[in-house]
């Protein structure tokens, strides 16, 4: 058997997800914020007063990577962290008024790009692709 790297499905991810970031990475220079941060911001507004490790596990980035993106987004003055009452040792975090604002106008763009990926496929194939993308995940998941 022939391996062709271009027909790889880790490549062909690989390579949409590039592209994507780039395209992504480039509409939020203007907000001083990376992907890797989108993720964290738009995460904390789903689940205000949401932990760092709880942020550590969505974005699948370690502690302490995950600990430098929370103190750049602090910094910029998009999140805030109180200390928990349940664990005096943890912290929570929440948006900021301008978090909040910015996440608002992140938002449209986000959506744009998720259209741009799913132009000319049906409800069905776009349904079809998430199962798939799912299924995998999982079976990479069960081989680590």
């Amino acid at each position: 058997m022939n391996y062709i790297l271009t027909d790889a499905i880790s490549f062909l991810i690989s390579r949409t997800y590039a592209r994507m970031k780039n395209i992504f990475l480039k509409k939020l220079k203007k907000y001083c914020i990376t992907p890797e941060q989108w993720v964290l911001l738009s995460k904390i507004s789903e689940k205000e007063g949401i932990s760092p490790t709880e942020l550590s596990l969505v974005s699948l980035r370690d502690k302490p990577y995950t600990t430098r993106l929370i103190d750049k987004l602090e910094g910029n003055d998009l999140i805030f962290k109180e200390e928990s009452q349940n664990d005096k040792r943890s912290s929570l975090i929440y948006l900021t008024k301008r978090g909040a604002e910015i996440k608002k106008e992140i938002i449209p763009i986000a959506d744009e790009i998720n259209e741009w990926l799913v132009e000319n496929m049906d409800e069905k194939e776009v349904e079809k692709l998430k199962s798939l993308l799912h299924k995998m995940y999982g079976n990479i998941q069960s081989h680590s």
